[in-house]
């Protein structure tokens, strides 16, 4: 399975007061893996919302291991566990710029159409999302 590496740097309004990375912005940090993940495995994003579906989240889970501070630049490595037609499951493991394990992650999403009822993914983009994933990208 393809996994994903993304960058990003912690930028300033994401830190409190400590200049520790607050919690909640781990949440957006794992949705620009997410993204970057379809990119790189020849799928973007924008073209699966323009077939007509989205990847509604369902369940988030992440656990905190260390602090993440101000201007550190962290590696998110992204995994899809599961990837079905109707339900797809990423895998999240976000290190510091020690190349320490910071904190793991879990989001389940439910596919559905623009109208937010459950859908299933096209076999057109089935195929694109599987041949993407088995090759190294």
């Amino acid at each position: 399975m393809f996994k994903c590496n993304t960058r990003i740097q912690v930028r300033y309004g994401e830190t409190d007061q400590m200049g520790v990375a607050h919690h909640g912005a781990m949440v957006n940090w794992l949705e620009a893996a997410r993204v970057d993940w379809c990119r790189k495995i020849g799928v973007p994003y924008r073209e699966v919302e323009a077939a007509g579906f989205n990847m509604a989240v369902a369940e988030l889970k992440i656990r905190y291991l260390l602090p993440i501070l101000f201007d550190e630049e962290i590696s998110i490595e992204t995994l899809a566990e599961k990837f079905g037609s109707r339900l797809v499951r990423f895998r999240y493991r976000v290190f510091n710029s020690r190349n320490a394990l910071a904190a793991e992650g879990i989001t389940r999403h439910l596919v559905v159409g623009n109208d937010l009822k459950r859908a299933s993914l096209s076999p057109e983009l089935m195929a694109r999302f599987k041949a993407g994933m088995s090759s190294d990208a």
